[in-house]
């Protein structure tokens, strides 16, 4: 029966996707915070990486693919005395932000080697601040965790334009606007030691997520499906 449903998938997919404009691409990029973000913690900015995959469905300017990517927007380190437990240490601290984005993506043949298109996002963004404490006088990890998390929908659009290299290889310049319903988060001025409890104070942040990245990168084009 599981072969079946394999054998089936594999079918509709050769016969809905015409790869020849069909994409693999693999990117890095810049984050600004926009709307309610922007006013409530304008100090975070960040980049990182991710990477998208677009099928065209046979005979349209229509693709159907996903993009997932890797933000850190910030982070902040206190180094020496934390308790007794840990003496002296290196505690730093990561706000991180993990998107996974099903898109739509209108690509329209040219006739030259630009190709611009439109993106339509709807998905999830996973935000997190991760704590990792080092032993300074080895250097090493002692220990690493997840202080608070939360998760985010996401929705928006975006563009771009591929420059065709040859027949195996473009390059990719790209800009994604996303909407967010309302999330908490922290920022690193929302993180602060506090000495006389020996403990890390957490002010939670809570607004809609909203951001703007842009970036570039290099796409594979991928051989049609038979």
């Amino acid at each position: 029966m599981r072969t079946t449903i394999i054998l089936l998938a594999l079918f509709i997919s050769s016969a809905a996707f015409g790869q020849n404009n069909s994409t693999l691409g693999f990117h890095l990029h810049g984050f600004i915070p926009t709307g309610e973000l922007k006013r409530d913690a304008s100090e975070i900015w960040g980049g990182g990486f991710g990477t998208d995959i677009a099928l065209q469905i046979k005979d349209t300017p229509i693709f159907l693919g996903a993009a997932l990517d890797f933000t850190r927007y910030g982070s902040r380190v206190r180094k020496g005395f934390h308790s007794t437990e840990l003496p002296d240490v290196r505690y730093r601290h990561h706000n991180e932000m993990i998107r996974i984005l099903p898109l739509i993506r209108i690509k329209p043949e040219t006739k030259g080697r630009f190709m611009p298109y439109m993106d339509f996002h709807l998905g999830g963004a996973y935000l997190m601040t991760r704590a990792r404490i080092y032993d300074r006088d080895i250097d090493e990890v002692i220990d690493n965790f997840v202080e608070f998390d939360d998760f985010a929908l996401n929705y928006g659009l975006g563009g771009g334009l591929e420059f065709i290299i040859d027949e195996h290889l473009s390059l990719d310049l790209h800009m994604r606007s996303a909407f967010s319903s309302r999330a908490e988060y922290l920022t690193p001025r929302t993180i602060r030691y506090d000495p006389i409890a020996e403990t890390y104070q957490l002010s939670i942040q809570q607004s809609r997520f909203n951001s703007i990245t842009f970036g570039f990168g290099i796409k594979l084009l991928l051989s049609e499906l038979e």
